[in-house]
Formats: C-alpha cells, sequence, structure tokens
C-alpha cells in the first residue's frame, strides 16, 4: 500500500494548454485513476500538454507505460507534451533508470515547459528527449 496517496488534477493555464499534475505515489492501488485522468489529457486537442511530476514521489511502471501512451497519442496528433521533474525530483529516477528520460521532453520546472512549448511551434529546440518510444512495455 502507498505510504502517499497519488493524486491528479488538470488547469488550462490559457487556451491550448494544460497541465496534468501528478503529486504523491502513483501505484497499484491507483493506477486505474491515473488512466482515468490520462484519457482526460487524450481527450483534450490543446496544443501542448505538460505533466507535472515535480510533486510525484513514486511511480510504478503502469504509470511509467500511462506517460509513454501520452507520448504516443501527442506524437501521432503533432501535439507537443512536455514532462516536469527536476533533476532532484522523485519522478526523475524511474525515466532515467528505465531508459524513458531519452524518449521524453524534459523541463526542470513548469515555467520552463510552458516556454518550451511555445519554442517549439516556433522552431526552437527541445531541453530534452528525442526519438521513437520504445516497442516493448514498461
Amino acid at each position: 500500500m502507498s505510504t502517499s496517496e497519488g493524486s491528479f488534477s488538470l488547469i488550462s493555464p490559457k487556451p491550448g494548454v494544460l497541465v496534468f499534475s501528478v503529486a504523491g505515489d502513483v501505484d497499484i492501488d491507483n493506477s486505474d485513476l491515473a488512466e482515468e485522468w490520462a484519457e482526460r489529457v487524450r481527450l483534450n486537442d490543446g496544443e501542448l500538454t505538460v505533466v507535472d511530476l515535480s510533486e510525484s514521489t513514486f511511480m510504478s511502471s503502469d504509470f511509467l507505460n500511462i506517460l509513454l501512451g501520452l507520448r504516443q497519442d501527442h506524437e501521432d496528433r503533432g501535439r507537443v507534451l512536455v514532462l516536469v521533474a527536476s533533476r532532484h525530483a522523485a519522478a526523475r529516477s524511474p525515466l532515467e533508470t528505465t531508459g524513458l528520460s531519452r524518449f521524453f521532453t524534459i523541463a526542470p520546472d513548469l515555467a520552463s515547459a510552458l516556454s518550451l512549448g511555445r519554442h517549439r511551434h516556433g522552431g526552437g529546440e527541445e531541453l530534452k528527449g528525442a526519438g521513437p518510444p520504445p516497442s516493448a512495455a514498461v
């Protein structure tokens, strides 16, 4: 059982931008709920989605797969997906340990992620991440 129950929220700070915030543990106890929230993200038609993992304390392999699914959905639809995880955030470790960090654009904070979305549409460069997602599930 998780020591820090996960929580999720969605906000749209401006038109075309969605911020999906994840806090606490995302594990087997709440992976179905995480998938429901991710489906809300998929239904959004904005140009930029930011997944803010800065308050996440644990991410299960199920949640890593959810993130991969969001990445593929965004790529297929020509949308931008940026993860927020500072170098010291608990969320950064599973992304780096599994090698998934190289498949995502990762920003150190929300302001950088929002700025990155603007630059990517204007020909700017990504902070981190490139290439297709791995074919095997985590």
